[in-house]
């Protein structure tokens, strides 16, 4: 019996272990264009906060080249159908009409696509809030309160200053799959504003 139990019971077969990337807490990517756009000399992004989808082509729909796009080809639709009628005064309103759609249509793309791509990113200088393309907000340690502050030694034995990223997750709500969209990012820059304010 003791025997059958010793065979039955344990397998020669090696640990499994759970991979390093199920372990690493996620972050969403961030576009090295707009780390490009924003970040100062020798400034590194270190955590990053923002939403599930990012799409590649992120580049397209936030540029205000966009809304510029949709009006040249709102023009070009009127001056070809004013080439095919022949009269200003025989032009039908459909051209006019899909050219302010064309142009409404970038205008609500350009919105829409700046706030769901909100990010708060954490650098080795600063906190910042990006919307689309644009730097929406900007901290630098010596603007953070000393409760968002760690104080490090490094090693040539000066006392460092940096982001406490504990204290910022939790200020932002402790999402435990590295995501946050847009409605918590600017309630926590909102929140951060209050902060020093009463401290001022």
């Amino acid at each position: 019996m003791s025997d059958r139990f010793q065979a039955d019971g344990f397998e020669d077969q090696p640990l499994e272990f759970p991979q390093l990337s199920n372990i690493v807490e996620p972050s969403p990517p961030f576009p090295a264009w707009l780390a490009a756009r924003f970040l100062r000399p020798d400034e590194k992004i270190t955590w990053v906060r923002g939403p599930r989808f990012n799409p590649s082509w992120e580049l397209y729909v936030t540029h205000p080249a966009l809304l510029f796009a949709a009006l040249a080809l709102g023009a070009l639709c009127v001056l070809a159908t004013w080439r095919v009628v022949g009269a200003w005064s025989e032009m039908p309103a459909w051209p006019f009409l899909a050219a302010g759609g064309a142009a409404f249509a970038a205008i609500v793309v350009l919105g829409l696509a700046s706030g769901y791509l909100t990010r708060l990113v954490a650098t080795n200088q600063r906190l910042v809030i990006v919307q689309g393309r644009e730097l929406c907000r900007s901290w630098t340690v010596d603007d953070l309160p000393p409760s968002m502050i760690r104080r490090r030694m490094r090693d040539d034995g000066q006392r460092d200053r940096t982001i406490d990223l504990d204290a910022v997750k939790t200020m932002l709500g402790g999402a435990s799959d590295g995501f946050a969209d847009a409605k918590s990012i600017l309630a926590f820059g909102k929140q951060l504003g209050q902060i020093k304010k009463r401290e001022v």
